[in-house]
Order: C-alpha cells, then structure tokens, then sequence
C-alpha cells in the first residue's frame, strides 16, 4: 500500500513538473510573440514614413545600381572585413564616434550661437566656466581636496550670476570685436585646452603645451587666409575647432600608436567617400534620383504654406535644440543634486526621515502625471506668477524641465541606490569624507545608470507638444529664436500643424520628411549619451 502511494505522489509530481514547463513555455513564447508583434509594428510604421520621404519608386534602376557599387558594397566590404578583428572593429567605432560626433557638434555649436549670438555665449562661457578652473586649480596646487570639489559647481553658478548682472557692462565691450572672434572663444579656446590636457596626460606637459599651442595657431591661420579672400570665416573657425581637430588628434594618434587596429579609421571615410562619389557620378551622367522632400531647403530654409518643396523647418529646428539644450541646463543638475541629497544626505531617522520619505513618494507619483498638467504648471508659473512673455525660450524649456525632472530624480536615484554599500564602506575606511567617496567611488559607478535615465527623459521631452500649446507656443516661425526671451517654436509643433495642411504633399511629404529630421536628432542626442555611458562603464 505504501509502494502504491509513493508512485501516486511521484506521478503528481511528475504531472506538476510538466505542467510548470509547459506554463513557462507558453509564457515564453507570449512573450516572443509580443515583442515580434511590437518590432513589426514599430518597423511598419517607420518604413510607411520613409517611403513617403524619400519616394523610393520615383529613382531609376541605374541610380540604385550606381549607389550599390559607391556606397552600399564598399560600406559593406569594409564593415565585414572589421568584424573579423577586434582592434580593428574597435578603431572602426571610434573613428565614426568622432566623425559624425564631431560634425554634429559643429553645426549644432554653429546654429545655436548664430541664434542667440555669439557674443552672449561668449560672455557667460567665459564667467561660467573661470572661476570653477580657477578652484580646480587651487585644488591641484594646494592639495585641497576637501572643498574644491563642492565648490567648483558653486563657482560656475556665482559666476553665471556675475555675468547676468554684468551683462549690460560687457557686452558692449566684447561686441567691438569681429564676430569670427567670438566663435574663436567659444570653441577654438575649449578645444585648444581639452587637447592640451589629453597630450599632457599622455605625453608630457611640455608636448601639451605645443599641441594647444598649435590647434590655437592652425584656427588663426585659417580665419586669416579666409578673410584675405574676402571669405567670412566664423563657420569654418568652428568646423576647424570641434571636427577637424579632434578627428585629426583621434586619426593621428591611432595610426601612431596603434598598428593593429589602424585600418580601422578609413570606416567613416569610406561612407563619406561613397556619398560624394555616387554624388558626383548622379550629376554628372544626368541619372533619375530620388525625387525625396528631405533636401537642403527643408533643413535650411523657413517655412512656406503654400509651396512643399519651398517648405523649411530650420526655425524649428533651431528651436527645438535650443529648448532641448536650455532644458537640460535647468533640469539635470537639479534633478541629480535631488536625487544625491535622498540617498546620500537624507536623514535615516526622526522627522528628516519621514520629510524625505515624503519628497520621494510625491516625485514617483509625479513622474507619471499626463504632460497636459505641467502644461497648465507652466502656464501659471512662467506667464502668470513670473510675467514672462508668451511662447518664449525660457517658458517653454522651464515647462519642459518640469516635465522630465521626477523622472531624472528618480533614474537617478536607482542609479545610486544600486551602488554597493561596501564600496562606500571601503572608501570611508580609507580615510575618505563623503563628498570624495561619492565623488570618485559613487558617481563613477552609477554614471551608466543615471545616462540611461536621461537618454529616456530627453526622448520624451524632445517630442512633445501638449505642454507647449498649453504656455502658447507658437506652431509656426519664420525666424529662429536670438535668445532665451525671444519667441520660438519646437519641430514637433511644426508637424502637428503641418498635418492639417489641405495640400496632400504636405501630408505625405514634408511632414514625414520632418518626421525623420526630429528621430534623427533625438537619435544624435541619444547617442551621445549612450557614448558617454559606455565610456564610463569601461572605465569602471
């Protein structure tokens, strides 16, 4: 009877372990399903607004065959051949992050300054970034370790607030100079004392000095021969500075220094070279192209109501960056120095216990407020309470940083709390004090994390439109915004008006065409972040 009773339990069993598979199996497969279904959807969906951009049907069978042979087998050839080895695939990477990452750096450093004036940029550069360098120095003379680190954001705060009320005292002055001069200060200068810095730490001092000397050099050689031919050189001093000084530092140094991989630089130049070259072969044996609405006019023009093909987004554009830009200035640094005092400061017992219990259960319960709320914050807050004007920079990115900054505070926070206790442990009994422990041991470890929240709060913030109707942005401009209290407009705005457009072309042309300009530019954004995330985590 026993026997009977043990092979009844183990059948039981038996069935109960089959059954749990089978549930996991099925679960699984769910779950395959629904993500099958999600990429479908998702490739649907982009693939309807590219064909409607670049009317692929209206090309000829020669053009696809010619951008074959310049561009898509060459590109190909290449990348292949670097996956097969791993310094080369790693050169391969690095080359096309600083490439394309210097190239997007410069027209967008270009753009924003030519908008709210290179001059004004110039101003509250200098004061905000000197008296932080100048604390950063002392701490490096004096070994003063203690202090200087707090006291470098406190510095470029006052210094930001001395120039604020300076302003009306030095701009006149610095506005005496030629404008070429002031994009010399703002990207020239920082770029001549990052490479510096580089070399230095990797070579010597002295060989630091004669690289920063030399990028400072080459930018004047290149401005003074410019306006020798009557050329204005603002533009290409930028380009100079922050593309074609850093790629040639990143090439130079590769090929030196490292024989393995340095095959893996041409990557990019191989892409580029394919575009110019099938380029150039289209225009010269007169071959049917693309009949595509995402041209040159569209990124560089204004808008036109009337006519697609006269139609531009680049006031938008402008606007949307400069929104963005403004936006993360006022919301991250806030949002992390929330998130360091919960988790780091925050008393563990007695009523600053419970205060803070309380801040972090409000914050988790904002983050998920619909954005048509900190529409109407925005509303009473920036035109009501401050008196700003209607649809201004600084209203729209003050909303915007509303927006984003609980889910900024509490990415952040995981990011923190994530961080072993026994680092932290460890550092105090090598003598540390907070500040240094959560400098050097805290922050470096929970970098990657606190990116990866901000690369979600930009990709919701840069694609919203509720918020902004709400504080009466306007949907069209003709003229990109000249400063942080002139009008602008967001692209999204743009397309939500564009919709409506009676005219079909403009429905199914320049609007999925801006479409595509915004998803490149939250992507460009995105990447730079996901860069910096992975750098930090092979440091760490």
């Amino acid at each position: 009877m026993a026997t009977q009773d043990e092979g009844v339990d183990q059948l039981r069993q038996a069935s109960g372990t089959r059954l749990r598979e089978l549930k996991g199996q099925l679960f699984e497969a769910a779950l395959l399903g629904a993500t099958l279904v999600g990429i479908v959807s998702l490739l649907i969906l982009f693939g309807y607004i590219a064909f409607d951009t670049f009317q692929p049907l209206t090309a000829s069978a020669q053009w696809y065959l010619l951008y074959f042979g310049t561009l898509v087998a060459p590109t190909a050839a290449f990348t292949w051949y670097a996956r097969r080895d791993t310094a080369v695939r790693a050169v391969n990477a690095k080359a096309f992050a600083v490439v394309f990452g210097g190239l997007a750096v410069s027209l967008v450093t270009y753009v924003v300054a030519d908008s709210v004036s290179p001059y004004d940029v110039l101003i509250y550069l200098l004061f905000g970034a000197i008296p932080p360098l100048l604390v950063g120095v002392y701490g490096r003379t004096t070994d003063e370790r203690t202090y200087t680190g707090p006291a470098i954001p406190v510095a470029a705060v006052l210094g930001l607030g001395v120039a604020a009320l300076l302003y009306g005292l030095v701009r006149p002055v610095v506005g005496i100079a030629a404008q070429w001069i002031a994009y010399f200060g703002i990207t020239t200068l920082p770029v001549a004392g990052i490479i510096g810095f580089v070399v230095a730490r990797r070579w010597s001092p002295r060989h630091g000095i004669m690289a920063t000397a030399a990028v400072l050099l080459s930018a004047f050689l290149v401005a003074g021969g410019l306006l020798g031919v009557g050329t204005d050189p603002s533009f290409w001093v930028v380009l100079f500075s922050t593309f074609v000084v850093p790629v040639g530092y990143v090439v130079g140094s590769t090929v030196g220094t490292n024989s393995e991989g340095r095959i893996g630089v041409l990557g990019p130049f191989v892409l580029i070279g394919g575009v110019l070259a099938g380029a150039t072969l289209e225009r010269q044996l007169a071959i049917k192209g693309l009949e595509s609405y995402l041209t040159p006019t569209l990124l560089l023009e204004s808008w036109h109501g009337r006519v697609a093909s006269e139609a531009g987004v680049y006031p938008q554009l402008v606007g949307s960056i400069v929104v963005v830009g403004f936006m993360a200035i006022l919301a991250f640094p806030v949002g992390i120095s929330a998130a360091v005092y919960l988790e780091e400061y925050a008393p563990k017992s007695g009523w600053g216990s419970r205060f803070a219990t309380l801040l972090e259960v409000n914050i988790s319960n904002l983050a998920g407020v619909p954005s048509v709320v900190y529409g109407l914050l925005g509303l009473a807050l920036f035109r009501r309470t401050l008196g700003f004007g209607t649809g201004i920079v600084v209203s729209a990115a003050g909303t915007l940083g509303l927006l984003i900054l609980p889910i900024v505070v509490v990415s952040a926070q995981e990011a923190i709390r994530a961080v072993p206790d026994s680092l932290r442990e460890a550092s105090y009994g090598m003598g540390a004090s907070r500040w240094q422990t959560l400098r050097n041991v805290v922050f470096p470890e929970a970098v990657p994390s606190i990116l990866t929240g901000t690369i979600l709060a930009l990709a919701r913030a840069i694609g919203e439109t509720a918020p902004l109707v709400m504080i009466a942005v306007a949907t069209t401009t003709y003229t990109p915004p000249e400063g942080l209290f002139s009008s602008a407009t967001a692209l999204p705005l743009q397309i939500y008006a564009a919709r409506s457009s009676a005219l079909p072309e403009f429905r199914h042309g320049v609007v999925p065409a801006a479409a595509i300009v915004l998803l490149a530019l939250m992507l460009v954004m995105n990447a730079t972040a996901v860069i910096v995330r992975n750098r930090y985590e092979r440091d760490t």
